[in-house]
């Protein structure tokens, strides 16, 4: 898989959550960067998920519209 690092993100972590990052990333000697790609890619559906999703909320959309109830 080619990684390509295009863009800063920025973001704010609690005081909890940024130790506990630099302790991991310490413990697996990497890079923070990394270990928060990795989380992330297992956090985030994949690519394809993603593209299914407008279709699939366009048709439940189209079900609530069309329901009665």
């Amino acid at each position: 898989m080619d990684k390509r690092y295009t863009a800063r993100l920025a973001t704010r972590l609690t005081i909890s959550t940024d130790t506990r990052l630099r302790q991991f990333a310490l413990l697996h000697r990497r890079r923070i960067s990394h270990v928060l790609d990795d989380v992330l890619d297992a956090a985030l559906p994949t690519e394809g998920d993603l593209a299914a999703q407008p279709a699939r909320v366009g048709r439940l959309s189209d079900d609530t519209a069309h329901d009665p109830r």
